[in-house]
């Protein structure tokens, strides 16, 4: 029993006197060596550009600068104090304007009936003369005698029309305006393929054409 209580207490003893084993040391990691950077030469600016970069860099100071003098202006400015409400009133519309007048209808003029050269080529105009009462309507295609004593007969000869300003016609070869006579016969109208005539209150036509008319006309 005495030689175990002697084996404890060395042993407890060694066990206090032994030092810990001093900490291995831990290796450091290795720093990567940092590449090198290789930077490319600017090339240089046009003179130009560069004269117009500067232009703009020196117009925004400009503006920016116009915009903080605004600002501050703004700013030492007194409010302006509202005035009363002012009520705006509508305009009242105005009534509509009164719808131009109508004008009548204009009343159908008269046709005059027109004589023209039948098949023959004859236009009876004093058988016309002697049938038609005064105020009766002329009816171009009515059967007309008229005796031989009391006719004369005329030969009208459209043989053509020029045109113009002042538009003429040929007639028996001879050239005759409008208002101008021929065989007695007044020439109203010239159209561009007839001439209109007048006679004792009738009217005639006569086209442009190589055959000529014959008109009796009453004595």
């Amino acid at each position: 029993m005495k030689h175990l209580l002697i084996l404890l207490t060395l042993g407890l003893a060694g066990c206090q006197a032994v030092t810990p084993a001093p900490a291995l040391p831990v290796p450091a990691k290795p720093t990567p060596n940092p590449r090198p950077v290789t930077t490319m030469p600017l090339a240089p600016l046009n003179p130009a550009l560069e004269l117009k970069i500067r232009q703009q860099a020196q117009y925004i100071e400009a503006l920016l600068s116009q915009n903080d003098a605004l600002a501050a202006k703004f700013i030492a400015s007194p409010a302006t104090p509202a005035g009363p409400a002012v009520a705006v009133m509508a305009p009242e519309p105005s009534p509509p304007p009164n719808p131009p007048p109508v004008p009548p209808p204009a009343q159908a003029a008269s046709v005059e009936p027109t004589l023209m050269p039948n098949a023959d080529g004859v236009i009876d105009l004093a058988a016309v003369t002697a049938d038609t009462k005064p105020g009766e309507p002329v009816n171009p295609f009515a059967v007309r005698i008229a005796s031989a004593e009391s006719v004369r007969e005329v030969t009208l000869h459209v043989s053509g029309i020029l045109a113009g300003a002042v538009p003429c016609a040929i007639i028996n070869d001879r050239p005759v305006q409008a208002g101008e006579t021929v065989e007695s016969l007044l020439l109203e109208r010239i159209e561009p393929d007839a001439v209109w005539l007048r006679f004792a209150g009738h009217r005639l036509r006569l086209p442009a054409s190589e055959k000529p008319a014959r008109v009796r006309l009453p004595l």
